[in-house]
């Protein structure tokens, strides 16, 4: 299972799409630090240009790279994956569940190597635009960690979504459709519903359990909306409820 598990986490990181995702990383620090010196350079230093706004920018969109992990669950799948009659030298011991929770695995692995990047590139790329300011303290970074920390169950609960969908549908349009569906519209609906007016009491109680909203709490430590414990809690749930039924669903495949 470990060799299975290195083998695809090596096959993701070589696929084309795996550069274009690192390049997208890269891409994206830059243009965020080029649009806040820009704004410094158009409008002069006030709240909101400096480096430690970038790290407080940042927190506030976690969710995009959560709606990307179906996109890194994808790197791990193939194109032509999964197949329920794959047998090879490496799989030819494994069960069904163990195929599943292996590429369940290696996806997670490369979801760690971009998060990983992520970080670096967004310290790095910070660090370098505002050099001269002094901006970027240690406190800065170590607060913005602490809340990148705290988002990993629901990174987490996301390639576990991306799985499961994959897995479910042999059309990979279906799959994103549903994973999208369950991640971003339903939610926003629940949210939509909940906020005053129309304020509806049941998608007031059912806006707590979804993931965008611990999304949009977690760059806010004094909330008292906010709780540590329930955000990992239910991220989870989530991953290991989506783990069970992804694996159920590719247990039942018909086999040869």
């Amino acid at each position: 299972m470990i060799r299975y598990i290195l083998r695809e986490f090596d096959r993701a990181l070589r696929r084309k799409s795996a550069y274009v995702y690192f390049t997208g990383i890269f891409a994206l620090c830059i243009l965020a630090n080029l649009a806040v010196v820009g704004f410094r350079t158009v409008y002069g230093t006030n709240e909101g240009t400096y480096a430690y706004n970038i790290m407080e920018y940042a927190a506030w969109s976690f969710i995009v790279p959560y709606l990307s992990c179906i996109v890194i669950a994808h790197m791990v799948i193939g194109k032509d994956y999964p197949d329920p009659y794959i047998r090879d030298g490496v799989t030819s011991s494994l069960s069904r569940v163990q195929i599943y929770l292996s590429r369940l695995i290696s996806g997670v692995m490369v979801a760690g190597v971009f998060l990983v990047i992520t970080y670096v590139a967004l310290v790095a790329t910070t660090a370098l635009f505002h050099c001269g300011d002094g901006t970027l303290t240690r406190y800065a970074i170590r607060i913005f960690t602490d809340k990148m920390i705290l988002a990993l169950p629901l990174f987490l609960a996301g390639i576990c979504f991306g799985m499961m969908f994959l897995f479910m549908f042999r059309d990979k349009r279906k799959a994103y459709a549903g994973f999208y569906i369950l991640t971003f519209v339903i939610p926003r609906s629940i949210i939509l519903l909940a906020k005053d007016p129309p304020g509806i009491g049941v998608f007031k109680f059912l806006r707590k359990y979804t993931i965008s909203q611990c999304f949009t709490l977690i760059p806010y430590p004094s909330s008292p909306d906010r709780s540590v414990p329930f955000i990992i809690g239910l991220g989870l749930v989530y991953a290991v409820l989506s783990t069970v039924i992804g694996a159920a669903v590719y247990c039942r495949e018909e086999r040869k």
